[in-house]
């Protein structure tokens, strides 16, 4: 089995998950991250810090594209799996050949100091100790940030990023929450989803116009959103689904603040919907709910531009949303998920294909869990002794077993080599 922390040992502390206030796993996006191992997005605390307090561990954290996923190990080293087509899983070979699926975690050479990890469709990009954001995979609108559009299977530099916390990789775009909490993106810019008032893509890093105060952000298909110091949600980019949840369809090139959410602890971006944690537990969504994504057990057709509540899910700690399906760890370890459910990525089972399930479901298989992960047509977890699971499509290898078998509940990933 692939761990990601070594034994159960530096887990022993940790009874609760990112959005409870004792050791935490902080996370990255289809992919957000973040390098700060503290918790998830507290609350400001004034009080001084101990001193002589332990240090909490660094459990590692996992990053899933649409067909590939990435692996921040807690000795900072990265290995990746899957799709490598476009050179995502960082091997560092040229694109001179064939390029075969990476069936098993390997590791991705030279890199060392890696605190944060984040995946989109297929490029991958880490924070390193220093604050600098290196990137590698497709890179045809710019989202690698190093000033050319020239795809690269090994880390190349962001261009004006030196004080990166944590990051966020959509489709085809970028972004990362800065030291002093704002925001700058680079790459696909078509529906305004970097957030600076225009639609021309960008191949540096560049900054998102009005946005202060940020925790964590979220990155999807074509927008974008972030939790604030306030609690709040500011979203901005494509929003032909609603899925800004500013009460209409209408795209916003800057950030526009979801009026109808407060306490906001987390929030997840999907491709035509997202999600929000409150600190109580509580989970709202919006966007489409074609495939009942939206938890609420009532699929539609219809654009649902405003948060709804999950309602039979008011215990999550962590949540996390896919290609058309969303995830959440609940207060005791379970793993609930709903939306799309035909290819295994809900982890309840065999089911028929094209099946869709519109409220949460446990997933089968998987160990008591502190996170979850989706991406594609698949979900991962990680579990309390520091061990990846992973269910769903694995047709390019993406569940790291070292088959091309979907799993329709939870599998264990292979040790890398």
């Amino acid at each position: 089995m692939f761990a990601l922390a070594a034994g159960s040992a530096s887990l022993a502390a940790c009874n609760a998950i990112v959005g409870v206030e004792d050791v935490m796993l902080r996370t990255r996006d289809a992919g957000r991250t973040t390098r700060d191992s503290r918790g998830e997005e507290p609350e400001p605390d004034t009080a001084p810090r101990d001193a002589n307090a332990p240090e909490e561990p660094d459990l590692g954290e996992l990053a899933l594209g649409f067909n590939h996923t990435c692996a921040r190990m807690p000795d900072r080293t990265v290995r990746c799996w899957g799709d490598n087509g476009s050179g995502q899983v960082g091997d560092g070979v040229p694109f001179d050949g064939s390029r075969p699926d990476v069936l098993e975690p390997q590791r991705v050479p030279g890199v060392d100091d890696a605190v944060a990890i984040a995946a989109g469709v297929s490029h991958t990009c880490i924070v390193h100790v220093s604050g600098a954001v290196s990137c590698w995979g497709s890179n045809f609108f710019g989202q690698l940030g190093d000033g050319t559009e020239t795809r690269s299977s090994k880390p190349v530099k962001v261009l004006g990023l030196q004080n990166a916390t944590s990051l966020a990789a959509g489709t085809s775009f970028t972004c990362a929450v800065r030291s002093d909490k704002t925001v700058a993106c680079w790459g696909a810019n078509y529906s305004g989803q970097l957030g600076d008032g225009l639609k021309s893509d960008r191949t540096t890093a560049a900054p998102v116009k009005n946005l202060t105060g940020v925790v964590s952000i979220a990155a999807a298909t074509d927008h974008a959103c972030a939790v604030l110091e306030s609690g709040e949600v500011a979203c901005w980019g494509g929003n032909t689904e609603g899925q800004l949840g500013i009460g209409s369809t209408t795209e916003s090139l800057t950030p526009t603040k979801v009026s109808a959410l407060s306490d906001v602890v987390q929030v997840a971006a999907a491709a035509r919907f997202s999600c929000a944690r409150q600190k109580t537990g509580r989970v709202y969504c919006w966007g489409n709910n074609q495939f009942g994504q939206l938890g609420n057990g009532s699929p539609t057709n219809a654009p649902n531009p405003s948060p709804i509540v999950v309602p039979t899910l008011g215990d999550a700690t962590f949540i996390w949303t896919g290609f058309e399906h969303a995830c959440a760890v609940r207060t005791n370890g379970a793993i609930a998920c709903w939306g799309s459910a035909g290819k295994g990525q809900l982890g309840n089972g065999n089911v028929a294909p094209n099946t869709s399930i519109a409220t949460p479901v446990a997933v089968v298989g998987a160990p008591v869990a502190i996170a979850v992960w989706t991406g594609g047509d698949r979900s991962c977890s990680l579990s309390r002794d520091g061990r990846a699971y992973c269910w769903g499509q694995n047709t390019l290898g993406q569940l790291g077993n070292g088959t091309t078998d979907s799993a329709f509940t939870a599998v264990p990933v292979r040790n890398p080599p």
